[in-house]
């Protein structure tokens, strides 16, 4: 609303309303949660920028007694309470590609009840989100400003990523739909790229059989929600800082705003399975390594054409003697898009700690310039590939991976 000139619409009520799924008519004098809210929000942007924000070139404050926020350069006095407009630091604009992204956010239309439990976990992930999105757009911009990047690549690295980030092409990076995946495990409904993209699966009255103690509302609620996991967002922010990065050509889409016609006209980089994301279904037909139910995981990697010494099948293992970190597997596939423009890079796994060990093996430098040179043609160009990688699952974090299973399509 601050960048779109609405500020007059942002006020206690409206905020209790709209993100915290208040009556309309509820009493802010006896129902403090935005309040309460705004206080941890100031006092985490104030945290973040005293500390590890601390050489941000702009900063981003929630004043007391108001809910609009301000953009300011660094070094100029924040503006303190009770103070004027007039009387404050002259605002700066935010990054231009931050400002077109939240242009183009649509709200979702959401009439259902809302769950008391669920609102806050929202809200506070919504909040969380958005001052980290905010903050690594600024360090990027940062260091793009400064005509520097700290990315080394070497030649077949970059080789590699142009290709993805074609100069005079259109690269999306696709995160996973988290909202969805809740949907689907919990009224154990599978939604099809055909449902996803129509909106069918958010259609009330859709599931006619829902397990016991899961309501209706609950169902709708849950297939609302527009969040991503922070390992998705993390491997979107690192891949924008690669030097091929060029905003004019290459975009962040949340998985349900992607269109049809855009994912066929475009390099496509695809975050987690197709529970998550179900655009990897375009390509899984030429996958190899593909996500399938197991009844004691939830999923397990299915090895399609099993070679010598590979296993059918990948479950999570648990350490000897039942202690330990877990072995999780993630896939990284390099593969042509189906309508023949461009490729396709997915960056799935097991579990978060799956998907995050598949993002550090193609971000890795020496690993990644390894493997690529182990594969490239005599041409020097680099045939399409997937690479099924073990690691260890330590607090949901990847550790100790290592390559178990590979396939290279072309020669």
């Amino acid at each position: 609303m601050t960048l779109s000139d609405r500020v007059e619409e942002i006020n206690e009520q409206r905020i209790g309303v709209d993100v915290f799924g208040r009556a309309p008519n509820y009493d802010p004098g006896t129902d403090g949660i935005v309040r309460s809210h705004a206080t941890r929000l100031r006092q985490r942007l104030d945290s973040y920028f005293s500390g590890e924000g601390i050489h941000e070139p702009l900063r981003i404050e929630i004043p007391r007694g108001g809910y609009v926020p301000r953009f300011y350069p660094a070094g100029k006095e924040a503006a303190s309470e009770g103070q004027s407009p007039a009387e404050k630091p002259a605002d700066i604009s935010v990054p231009q590609a931050f400002v077109q992204q939240a242009s183009a956010l649509e709200p979702v239309p959401d009439k259902q009840p809302r769950l008391r439990w669920l609102k806050p976990f929202l809200a506070g992930l919504l909040l969380a989100g958005v001052v980290v999105v905010i903050a690594l757009h600024l360090r990027r911009d940062a260091a793009l400003a400064a005509g520097h990047s700290e990315i080394t690549q070497s030649a077949i690295e970059r080789r590699f990523w142009s290709s993805l980030f074609p100069a005079n092409g259109r690269t999306l990076i696709v995160p996973g739909d988290s909202g969805l995946v809740l949907y689907e495990t919990v009224t154990g409904q599978e939604v099809t790229l055909a449902d996803y993209v129509g909106g069918v699966y958010r259609d009330p009255g859709r599931v006619k059989s829902l397990p016991s103690g899961v309501s209706q509302e609950l169902a709708q609620s849950l297939a609302s929600r527009r969040y991503t996991s922070i390992v998705d967002l993390n491997i979107a922010t690192q891949l924008s800082h690669l030097p091929q990065w060029n905003p004019e050509h290459s975009a962040t889409v949340f998985a349900r705003d992607l269109r049809p016609s855009e994912a066929d006209s475009s390099n496509l980089i695809l975050i987690g399975s197709k529970e998550a994301d179900p655009w990897v279904s375009l390509i899984e037909p030429s996958m190899n390594f593909v996500l399938a139910a197991d009844k004691k995981w939830g999923f397990a990697f299915i090895n399609r054409h099993p070679q010598n010494g590979e296993q059918a099948e990948y479950t999570p293992q648990e350490a000897s003697g039942g202690i330990g970190a877990p072995a999780v597997y993630g896939d990284v596939a390099y593969l042509p898009n189906p309508n023949g423009k461009g490729m396709v890079l997915v960056l799935g796994g097991l579990w978060m700690s799956g998907t995050q060990s598949a993002e550090n093996f193609v971000l890795d430098g020496t690993r990644f310039s390894d493997w690529l040179q182990s594969i490239a043609n005599p041409d020097g160009t680099i045939p399409s590939f997937e690479v099924l990688i073990s690691t260890r699952s330590l607090e949901s974090s990847a550790t100790d991976s290592s390559i178990i299973a590979k396939r290279v399509h072309i020669r």
